[in-house]
């Protein structure tokens, strides 16, 4: 009988690290989008919204697998990353595009939404609401108002459908991909992340580095930092840098002479006359000061950014320009492809600083003599956005860790989100990173071709010698 009791112990035993090993498969539901035949296989398993409590709520995170074109390829597979937070990657667009993507000659790519987007239980999405706001002629105070009272609501729909965002964060997000990848089964992944996706996947490598072949970060967004403040000081850069290469630039100097001079008096231009543009035949949007410089950042996202920044300026002066409905269609993209209350509970989970008040803030500015008014849009949403949730991941613990997983890292020298520093900020715990300044306008971005080809040949051969002569490097 004794005997008998033993092997029943050592069977549930067993049962349990192998229940918690290998994830419930379930169906993914709504992806009836997806091409039919071999080359697209879908799925999802179910994960705990809270790994620290592995038998309470489940949630499901759903991925698609684009097979190699080469069958019998040996390569471990690639695992994207998307950015935001907040942005899905399980689209009809998105698949389309990797499935004639080069990558996909050799080997198989993986694809997922992170918990809280898309098919891996959404948040309620606060995102067009948000836009709503920006649109209004709110002032600064104003726009702290209506922004604290839509995240009240959100708040209330969180708790409605018994979601406690403090769980939606990259430190869950990195345990999920954990799950993913004993789901998954291969014996190793090759990471890539753009913009956010760069956090998650560095915290993957630190968590699972048997698992890791290489990684590869584009437009690197450290764990350190604040989520307020970081976006003063890459603005002011990119910003800084942009009126730099325009009195450097004939060309440019003789369209725009005194650029810098007509972005200050664009900015008083919007804060005494807003300008009120319509778009998409019905969407009227209210442009103040603090809107000017908020667009003004978002078009610093696009690699022709020296060209079209002077355009924007002149055009807030001006009263009109075919490039401001241009920037706000690309906000209105933006804003569709972007669940934001993910980013707010990622976000205020990792990247809000709790002794920041609006005093502080308000002292922080005068830093920064580049950005004359608050940066609309992103103050009020610090500011509202403290009282979210109360899970906040220590600030000692607020980086990352060593790393000798082969690391390959781009970033673009006149990024306005994550500028070249933070590729030095990155290189710091890594003892086989390598770090590729671009001399390049724009957030990611650049010879599409050539990275693509770099980012293969680093994958077949992540210890090797890299030919980078086709990029455009910056050499200071």
């Amino acid at each position: 009988m004794r005997k008998i009791n033993f092997y029943i112990v050592v069977f549930l035993l067993t049962f349990v690290c192998q229940a918690q090993k290998y994830p419930k498969s379930i169906q993914p539901q709504g992806l009836d989008w997806l091409p039919e035949g071999k080359d697209v296989q879908a799925g999802a398993i179910l994960v705990p919204e809270n790994h620290d409590n592995p038998d309470g709520k489940q949630i499901q995170i759903t991925y698609i697998v684009l097979k190699a074109k080469d069958s019998i390829s040996a390569a471990f597979p690639m695992i994207f990353f998307s950015g935001g937070p907040g942005g899905n990657s399980l689209s009809q667009g998105m698949v389309g595009f990797l499935l004639e993507h080069p990558m996909r000659n050799e080997r198989d790519i993986i694809l997922f939404d992170q918990r809280g987007i898309g098919y891996s239980s959404a948040l309620p999405d606060m995102s067009f609401d948000a836009f709503d706001i920006m649109a209004q002629d709110a002032d600064e105070e104003e726009e702290l108002v209506l922004m604290t009272d839509l995240i009240f609501k959100y708040k209330k729909k969180c708790e409605a459908q018994d979601i406690n965002p403090g769980y939606y964060n990259s430190i869950q997000n990195a345990k999920d991909v954990g799950m993913l990848f004993k789901h998954l089964g291969y014996e190793k992944y090759n990471l890539f992340g753009g913009s956010y996706g760069t956090r998650i996947a560095r915290i993957v490598q630190d968590m699972f580095p048997e698992f890791i072949n290489s990684s590869v970060l584009d437009s690197p967004a450290p764990l350190s930092g604040d989520f307020l403040l970081n976006r003063l000081d890459s603005y002011s850069l990119a910003l800084g840098r942009i009126f730099e290469y325009c009195e450097n630039d004939s060309d440019c100097k003789k369209q725009f002479p005194g650029l810098k001079d007509d972005y200050f008096k664009a900015i008083s231009t919007l804060k005494e006359k807003p300008l009120t543009v319509t778009m998409n035949d019905s969407i009227d949007v209210t442009i103040n000061a603090q809107d000017g410089i908020y667009l003004l950042r978002r078009l610093l996202y696009q690699s022709n950014s020296r060209e079209k920044a002077p355009e924007l300026i002149r055009a807030f002066i001006e009263g009109g320009g075919e490039v401001i409905t241009e920037v706000l269609q690309f906000e209105y993209e933006l804003t569709g492809g972007l669940n934001l209350t993910m980013l707010l509970s990622v976000e205020k989970f990792e990247n809000f600083n709790p002794a920041n008040t609006a005093e502080v803030i308000f002292e922080d500015y005068k830093k920064f003599p580049l950005i004359p008014v608050k940066l609309g849009f992103f103050d009020a949403f610090y500011i509202a956005g403290m009282n979210w949730h109360t899970n906040n991941l220590p600030l000692e613990e607020r980086k990352f860790q060593d790393s000798d997983v082969p690391t390959l890292v781009f970033v673009n020298r006149f990024d306005p989100v994550t500028p070249p520093k933070n590729g030095d900020l990155f290189m710091e715990n890594l003892s086989k990173g390598n770090l590729l300044i671009l001399d390049e306008g724009g957030h990611g971005g650049g010879n599409r071709e050539c990275k693509n080809q770099v980012m293969i040949d680093f994958m077949n051969n992540p210890n090797g010698k890299l030919n980078t002569s086709c990029l455009n490097l910056f050499t200071d």
